[in-house]
């Protein structure tokens, strides 16, 4: 799972930035139990992604009230919005190194 420019401008279309603004704290925190989570599942020296991560992040973001709120306000009945927020927020707090990997 990652984060693609279209999806990115879909949720911009649709107000997501600014719930992720918001409510930046309580994101970034889920996202740490979620990763912390996850870290605690996978063992043998499995290295953790971004898609196992979100994976976990997507069962608190569909109970949140403040997500709920908005998919409501907005008529937003589609269920893959829980995924394109997860990996939004994750985007956010683990940016991708592809810039980085090109320097090198």
């Amino acid at each position: 799972m990652s984060l693609t420019l279209e999806i990115e401008h879909r949720l911009k279309d649709k107000g997501f930035d600014k719930l992720y603004e918001a409510h930046t704290a309580k994101w970034v925190e889920m996202a740490g139990k979620a990763e912390e989570y996850t870290k605690s599942l996978i063992g043998g020296g499995q290295a953790v992604r971004p898609g196992d991560i979100s994976e976990n992040l997507q069962n608190g973001i569909k109970i949140d009230p403040d997500f709920e709120a908005h998919l409501k306000g907005r008529r937003l009945t589609q269920k893959y919005w829980v995924r394109y927020f997860a990996d939004y927020i994750l985007e956010r707090i683990f940016p991708s190194n592809i810039k980085e990997e090109k320097k090198k």
